[in-house]
């Protein structure tokens, strides 16, 4: 563990190795409550009506109002649940697929629109407003801890979006999860418009970015690694088990959200004094060599399920059936209908705290 400066200027503790962080994310003296962070919270720098979108939902919550939230969400997302929704995955993947060029570019033209299309028909948001929303997913992600003020602007727009859908739904309900969400009862308990903001705003960025990411950097550790995709082709059962293996090695996100210590606690033989954030690697963690066997290689034979990829304890990812059905269909999708496709050109990518993101991956189809 150390202690080390963001791009905000703002000072945390880092923790990465697989014990500490598993420690740390089930640890009840650290606090995700932004307003208990004050200034420290990530997004402190931003204006109250935004910063108050992102503050409501079960990942900036502590039990047992997260408790609350959970018990009220969690049916949409199970894994019969999501089942339901292989289907049209398949579908989209299916058409992405019939439009690509000679030299597609898997992340632009392949995993960012699945994403966005499962997204806007899981939610109810109209194909006209998909770009937008992606484009402003994506600044959130990139830029939350440089106060970059496009980022800002980008969550400023993203957060206003989200909560016109809900009072949109609100109004007029469909067939989507906002619409269920607005309409979902436990014992006469429901969600609050703050919370059903914070709740979409939440699974836009996790469905959207987040999502688009796994499945990016699956195709390319798949491309990359030869070997490994040549048993994938000769076993399709390997691929649960390889999806987990793109989530140990090369997570969608790299960073937690921040925990603020209630009372000293001592981590590493180091003492964290109350008041102070944590924050976990989560991609060092899941390359931890006391955990791990060979931890730098990439070998989807392993596919250890106890993987930190989607966090871990009360708020581990709610939306992980969802991400990993869009990647499991992806994968079967594109080596199917292109077995033989190899990378072209430079394979782009963008390096921020939060986040890895590869942001090019140009192939041949062959």
């Amino acid at each position: 563990m150390e202690q080390i400066q963001l791009p905000d200027g703002k000072k945390v503790w880092l923790v990465s190795d697989y014990a500490g962080t598993r420690s740390v994310l089930t640890d009840p003296r650290l606090t995700t409550d932004p307003f208990r962070m004050g200034d420290k919270a990530p997004f402190s720098a931003f204006p109250e009506s935004v910063a108050s979108v992102m503050a409501h939902d079960m990942l900036n919550n502590d039990p047992p109002a997260h408790t609350r939230l959970r018990r009220l969400v969690t049916p949409t997302f199970t894994v019969r649940r999501i089942a339901d929704h292989r289907p049209y995955v398949e579908q989209v993947a299916a058409e992405l697929l019939d439009n690509f060029g000679e030299t597609p570019d898997l992340v632009g033209d392949y995993a960012g629109p699945l994403a966005t299309t499962v997204l806007g028909a899981l939610l109810g948001i109209p194909a006209e407003d998909a770009a937008d929303v992606r484009s402003w997913s994506e600044l959130f992600v990139l830029d939350l801890l440089t106060r970059n003020e496009e980022a800002v602007e980008a969550t400023h727009k993203l957060s206003d979006y989200t909560k016109r859908l809900v009072e949109e739904r609100r109004r007029n309900p469909g067939d989507d999860l906002v619409s269920r969400l607005v309409s979902m009862r436990d014992d006469e308990d429901r969600l609050n418009d703050e919370e059903l903001a914070s709740t979409v705003f939440t699974l836009v960025i996790g469905g959207q970015t987040a999502t688009t990411q796994l499945l990016a950097k699956a195709l390319y550790l798949l491309l990359t690694h030869p070997d490994q995709l040549e048993l994938l082709l000769a076993d399709w059962s390997l691929l649960p088990a390889a999806v987990h293996e793109v989530l140990r090695i090369d997570p969608p996100l790299q960073m937690t959200s921040f925990r603020m210590a209630t009372e000293p606690i001592t981590l590493d033989g180091k003492t964290v004094p109350a008041g102070d954030i944590i924050v976990c690697a989560l991609k060092d963690a899941n390359r931890d060599p006391a955990r791990f066997t060979d931890p730098e290689r990439f070998d989807i034979r392993g596919g250890d399920s106890q993987h930190l990829g989607f966090g871990h304890g009360l708020h581990r990812c709610i939306g992980a059936n969802l991400a990993e059905l869009q990647c499991q269909v992806g994968i079967t999708a594109f080596f199917t209908r292109f077995p033989h496709a190899k990378p072209v050109g430079e394979v782009s990518w963008r390096q921020t705290p939060l986040i890895t993101a590869l942001t090019s991956l140009t192939v041949e189809r062959n």
